[in-house]
């Protein structure tokens, strides 16, 4: 199918350069190079380098050892070891396992070593995701996550929701993360990890652990890559498998999961999105939206999209026109996009269309994370909260007040609590 030129306002960072040519999808991009910094020490073992996924039947395990040696994987099922299985030496392992059960702990690392790993799988479908979610009485929410692994650790143990092992302590408190926990940095592995094992013992004791998609989600699952850091990389290449391939939205546990997730969600009064609600989406629900998300995730084309010969192959096979391919684009690529809106925290001249927001979705806040501000802070008389600072140095905290409004804190990396201030100026 050919697809006319249709002109277009210049779309976000990572896909400022894609242009939708008369031929098909041009892929037109530079490079774009990595954040400075990292870790004086790379760790890889344990979930900073685990992968789990499927290879039609069988459930794929590979882990990562710090030195060459024979490696040992185990699933545990109702506490009992139903499949053991030992690799030979090598700094990669990987084990096959037959299971027909809800749920497994996979237990893994050296053969004979002193120290194992366990991580629990969850092996059914994720439900789908919930995008009308009762108000908790407090709520701390993160702006982009970008693997800083430490960083969302310190939080978390300094308000108080972790302990030393990182187990959930939150009670009925609530987290939610503003998308972009995939790229940049150099433990996206191991902290998505570590939100999947979370939201579950959140959820055990009548808490919460909310992940919003973001841009980032979506650019890796369906192969832009130019985000990903070099560690990242290694972890991807010692596996010998893209790095795409270790969140494939139906392949990979943690892709799956992440595939599930909301991208436009209300927790109480509070609106929630990456980038934020722009006037093309108002013709959305909550769950309309929702079901778009999901329903385009999972067809081939999503997995396309920087691939344009498979596109080309895709955009002949499948019964969609012109129309339908650009809403499925711009749904998740655009500049008007939920995940890459930008225009109520550039400017201060939209409270119409803020009101108009809020009022269309039931809420009093829009709270949104990817575009960076110089300091989190309320806008548009409070109806607005930028999360995402060019420091990254707190979150936000709002404490359910008597009168059902919030007391709004902003918390630092020490835990010290400060009112969330306002900005009136456009723009970081």
């Amino acid at each position: 199918m050919s697809l006319g030129r249709r002109d277009r306002r210049p779309g976000p960072p990572p896909v400022a350069a894609c242009a939708l040519a008369a031929a098909g999808f041009g892929w037109l991009a530079g490079p774009e190079p990595s954040p400075p910094g990292g870790q004086a020490v790379r760790q890889f073992a344990g979930e900073y380098g685990l992968y789990v996924g499927w290879d039609g039947p069988e459930l794929i395990v590979r882990w990562l050892t710090d030195e060459s040696t024979p490696g040992v994987a185990r699933a545990i099922v109702d506490g009992r070891v139903v499949s053991e299985q030992t690799t030979a030496p090598g700094d990669a392992h990987q084990a096959r396992f037959r299971l027909d059960v809800p749920e497994v702990t996979l237990e893994y690392g050296t053969e004979g070593g002193k120290r194992l790993h366990r991580t629990e799988i969850r092996l059914d479908p994720p439900p789908p995701a919930e995008v009308d979610l009762p108000a908790p009485d407090s709520v701390y929410i993160f702006g982009d996550a970008h693997g800083d692994f430490d960083r969302i650790l310190q939080l978390l143990a300094r308000a108080g929701l972790i302990d030393v092992d990182l187990r959930w302590t939150g009670g009925r408190a609530a987290v939610a993360l503003l998308g972009d926990v995939l790229d940049r940095g150099d433990d996206v592995t191991r902290l998505t990890w570590f939100l999947y094992r979370l939201e579950r013992e959140a959820a055990e004791a009548g808490g919460r652990v909310l992940t919003v998609l973001g841009n980032h989600e979506v650019m890796v699952m369906s192969g832009d890559l130019r985000y990903v850091s070099e560690k990242e990389s290694v972890i991807a290449r010692r596996h010998g498998v893209p790095y795409a391939g270790l969140f494939h939205p139906s392949a990979s546990v943690l892709g799956r999961w992440l595939a599930a997730k909301p991208a436009l969600v209300r927790l109480g009064d509070l609106l929630l999105a990456h980038g934020g609600v722009s006037p093309a989406y108002l013709d959305y629900s909550l769950r309309s939206y929702q079901d778009s998300l999901r329903a385009y995730i999972s067809e081939p084309l999503f997995r396309s999209w920087h691939d344009q010969a498979l596109t080309d192959e895709l955009v002949g096979q499948i019964a969609l026109d012109s129309a339908q391919l650009y809403r499925r684009y711009d749904f998740f690529f655009a500049p008007e996009s939920v995940l890459w809106y930008r225009d109520l925290v550039l400017t201060d001249t939209l409270g119409a269309h803020l009101d108009a927001v809020l009022d269309h979705f039931d809420a009093s806040v829009h709270v949104i994370g990817h575009t960076p501000v110089r300091t989190i802070a309320q806008r548009y008389a409070g109806r607005l909260i930028a999360a995402e600072s060019l420091d990254h140095a707190g979150i936000i905290y709002l404490e359910r007040r008597s009168d059902g409004g919030w007391n709004r804190y902003v918390m630092d990396l020490d835990g010290n609590r400060r009112p969330l201030g306002r900005e009136s100026g456009a723009g970081p």
